[in-house]
């Protein structure tokens, strides 16, 4: 019994922070998904999508009211609130036709690990950087 308690104690670390890593790579996924179909759904109908960004939440509303769209990050992950003086958007505005505009939105876990989200203006499409431990 001793050993297995001295082994549990030994990998409780690691599997939690792996775990940590999973959560915080399928919420990063799940959120270039969210921004991608606002970005397809802005294209296909025409019309412009208003991206909120809160701190445990992302909501698109479409500008003729048609479409909304609501995605609830998982326990354990959010969105840093800017700092003082830091000038990151808490909205951001799809215009069909124009080259979605460059912004990054970081992802952190309760456990201190990170990535960010970047919207590519090339592209128009979301990339997924991992930080480093």
């Amino acid at each position: 019994m001793a050993l297995a308690g001295m082994i549990m104690a030994i990998s409780f670390p690691s599997v939690v922070g792996g775990l940590d890593g999973v959560k915080l790579q399928s919420s990063g996924r799940r959120v270039a998904a969210f921004i991608n179909a606002a970005r397809e759904r802005v294209e296909r109908e025409q019309f412009p999508v208003e991206v909120v960004i809160e701190t445990k939440r992302l909501r698109a509303l479409s500008a003729d009211g048609a479409w909304e769209k609501d995605l609830d990050l998982v326990d354990g992950v959010e969105i840093p609130a800017p700092e003082a003086g830091d000038n990151s958007r808490r909205r951001l505005v799809l215009l069909p036709g124009v080259p979605v505009p460059r912004m990054r939105l970081p992802l952190r876990t309760s456990r201190g690990r990170a990535l960010t989200v970047e919207l590519n203006p090339l592209t128009g499409v979301p990339e997924i950087i991992e930080e480093p431990k």
